[in-house]
């Protein structure tokens, strides 16, 4: 990779005690831009944002592990230390570049403040919510499409809303045909803004059965709502979750698992129990996930280098 004579220029002038710190992968000029800083001295960190999940992988799966192995493996080997947003990614990482320092630095959230609910006032069914690209794969959709079908098998009597859209959504909205649910799921396509936090703030409950994440903004931004999550351990959340009483964590990431925490979410709601969990759930972003922690870690990681901060 051919780096541009301006950034070679910028680059040049960085003094040795300058730190640099790089976000994404499989970005081609990274690499060029890490062995030029070496040669001058200057230390750099990463965080790959999830992106060596072994489900990412798995796309473009030949292109990228040749080049993780001509040109980002030794990128990664050279970095001081590589942030990992969740307790998953670790393993990821130190699959690639083992011996590399790793350390857990989780994404965090401003505080919302709160949103008027769109959702029928007074309510009899609990109304359960997700937000996100409606891709399958990683996301889970089939088991929460399906674990939602076969918890209205059971006399269920909830809703659930999907805000987001992508490439998998004709293939769910025909699945949500297929289990007889239809009117019961409604898909309300890409929203952003205001108009996308009221609609999260609406709902009782919200939902990611992810297979894989690094760790899930959206699950963060509903919870800075005071809404109750729902989360397959896969997400790295479960641990925050089980710990803040902040909702459910399902005993497996699988339709059947969806299924059962469907029906423990209708029994807290007609408990009366939900709006507590949704109160943790604002404490665990106003108290664990707080941008004034992230900075700190951050400085602590460089400073445990040596480095003088």
């Amino acid at each position: 990779m051919t780096l541009g004579r301006d950034l070679k220029a910028a680059l040049g002038s960085l003094e040795p005690g300058t730190w640099v710190h790089f976000h994404s992968v499989f970005a081609p000029e990274f690499p060029a831009i890490a062995q030029l800083l070496k040669r001058r001295g200057v230390a750099y960190s990463v965080t790959p944002h999830g992106g060596y999940t072994s489900g990412d992988l798995e796309k473009n799966r030949w292109k990228k592990r040749i080049y993780l192995a001509w040109r980002e493996a030794r990128y990664l080997r050279n970095a001081a230390w590589i942030q990992a947003i969740g307790a998953s990614e670790i393993e990821d990482i130190r699959r690639i570049t083992p011996g590399t320092r790793v350390v857990l630095i989780p994404n965090c959230q401003e505080p919302l403040p709160t949103c008027v609910s769109v959702a029928p006032a007074n309510s009899e069914h609990p109304l359960i919510g997700y937000c996100g690209r409606l891709s399958t794969p990683q996301k889970g959709l089939d088991y929460l499409i399906d674990g939602f079908a076969a918890y209205k098998a059971q006399g269920g009597k909830g809703e659930l809303w999907l805000i987001g859209d992508g490439g998998d959504r004709a293939k769910l909205e025909n699945r949500a045909i297929q289990g007889g649910i239809q009117p019961s799921v409604r898909f309300l396509g890409e929203k952003h803004g205001e108009e996308k936090l009221r609609l999260m703030a609406s709902v009782d409950a919200f939902i990611h059965s992810s297979r894989w994440e690094g760790l899930p903004m959206a699950c963060l931004e509903a919870a800075a709502l005071g809404t109750p999550l729902i989360v397959s351990r896969e997400t790295n959340l479960s641990g925050y979750v089980e710990r803040g009483e902040a909702g459910l964590v399902l005993n497996e990431t699988s339709a059947a698992g969806v299924a059962r925490a469907l029906e423990q979410i209708q029994r807290l709601y007609e408990d009366n129990k939900l709006p507590r969990m949704g109160e943790n759930a604002r404490r665990l972003i106003e108290t664990t996930f707080r941008w004034e922690e992230n900075a700190t870690s951050f400085v602590a990681a460089i400073a445990a280098t040596g480095f003088a901060v």
